[in-house]
């Protein structure tokens, strides 16, 4: 019986000691993509001129950004996702190359609050 308790306890503490370094790498990781899907937008704001595609790119970095926010709590973090939610605003269903230009600035400082974070 106490052989029993004793390898269920280690079982525990092996697959405790796989998920924790998974959960520090997953926070690395959502926070890399939202800065990848921001230079995107970027991007695709800038020299390709199309707004779709930087609200898509731009809303995929909202959702990476959402998903690091909520394993690592980080200030830069919030402050980028609100610089997205308003170049997805100001570029949604537009061609004027002004309001693009002004999503474009949006998204730029999206991208140095996502750097930001340590």
């Amino acid at each position: 019986m106490t052989t029993r308790r004793l390898m269920i306890a280690l079982m525990g503490l092996c697959l405790g000691a796989f998920v924790v370094p998974q959960i520090a790498l997953a926070a690395a990781t959502h926070i890399e993509q939202a800065i990848k899907e921001t230079q995107e937008a970027i991007q695709a704001g800038s020299q390709a001129h199309h707004s779709s595609s930087l609200v898509e790119h731009a809303d995929n970095a909202i959702d990476h950004a959402k998903l690091a926010q909520k394993e690592q709590a980080n200030p830069h973090i919030k402050s980028g996702i609100l610089h997205l939610r308003k170049a997805i605003k100001t570029a949604k269903g537009t061609h004027s190359s002004r309001r693009l230009n002004l999503a474009v600035k949006h998204a730029e400082k999206a991208l140095v609050d996502f750097k930001a974070v340590p």
